[in-house]
């Protein structure tokens, strides 16, 4: 159970909520996504937030399998079970490696094999470096900006914040699991 109220399309709002819901709810087929359903409790953050969100998820300079493949490396890097259930089957419909999804699922680095590998590895090294060690390696840095371009590195890096303030508020407002929800495994609790 949340630790505080969870918001969906029927609850009832206050002005200020109802005009951000209506906003989002005409964007995003009429269904409040995960993390707005706690953050509408501060609705001028869910506000501006929304349309961050879908300009680095759903207009971004990366395909799609390698966008969401940085959103569920944020998800495990934070241990966010809520996040990388809800993005994991879109990065493999978008042509992320099945065989990637469940190594993280285990806590394990994946094995980085076919056409896309070294792109991927990239974003991998680029993303866990940043979460776990607080830093990049000029090896792992200057990498991902040969392959991408500094635009792409730097919406990488925006990417990956927007999607641990989303793992931060799902997991201080202990946002209940989706049906069916894999369990991430090795958590750093």
């Amino acid at each position: 159970m949340a630790r505080i109220p969870v918001f969906n399309e029927n609850s009832e709002f206050n002005p200020v909520q109802r005009r951000v819901v209506d906003g989002i709810l005409g964007r995003r087929g009429g269904r409040i996504p995960g993390p707005y359903r706690l953050s509408l409790h501060a609705p001028e953050v869910t506000e501006v937030w929304h349309p961050l969100g879908e300009k680095l998820r759903l207009n971004s300079c990366f395909p799609l399998h390698q966008s969401e493949f940085a959103i569920i490396i944020t998800a495990r890097c934070w241990d966010c079970d809520y996040v990388f259930n809800a993005h994991k089957k879109i990065a493999t419909d978008a042509g992320l490696s099945q065989s990637i999804v469940d190594a993280m699922v285990k806590n394990e680095r994946p094995k980085f094999v076919d056409g896309k590998g070294a792109e991927e590895e990239a974003i991998y090294d680029y993303g866990t470096e940043l979460f776990r060690k607080h830093a990049i390696s000029d090896k792992s840095y200057n990498r991902a900006k040969e392959i991408f371009g500094i635009p792409a590195i730097v919406e990488l890096g925006c990417l990956m914040g927007y999607y641990g303030m989303v793992a931060m508020t799902l997991l201080s407002h202990e946002m209940p699991l989706q049906e069916g929800a894999v369990i991430l495994q090795g958590k750093v609790k």
